[in-house]
């Protein structure tokens, strides 16, 4: 999966100590483009939108649907390819049902 975000307001990097004395001005910046946090210059975090974490999050959830539904059918494909298989399922005991009255 590849998301583009596209910066409108170019800003440096964040350094922690900075983000957190202005943390009012980070979330402003955060509305218009995602903004990166460093610590001793190495990336550790990005503050972003709200609507635009929702769209990722709900990017990789399908894009985790869709993976597992692809796996699941080349496995399916796979198991047809070696002539299939034989599912045996055991006599079901009787019992009484939960929605029957009691006389």
């Amino acid at each position: 999966m590849m998301v583009i975000m596209v910066r409108t307001n170019p800003r440096r990097a964040w350094q922690v100590a900075e983000a957190k004395a202005k943390l009012s001005e980070l979330l402003e910046d955060a509305v218009t483009a995602p903004q990166m946090i460093e610590r001793r210059g190495t990336p550790v975090a990005v503050v972003m939108d709200i609507e635009s974490y929702r769209a990722v999050t709900l990017a990789q959830r399908a894009a985790s649907d869709q993976a597992r539904m692809s796996r699941f059918l080349d496995r399916c494909a796979a198991l047809r390819a070696r002539g299939g298989v034989t599912l045996r399922v055991g006599r079901r005991a009787s019992r009484p049902s939960p929605f029957e009255r009691e006389a």
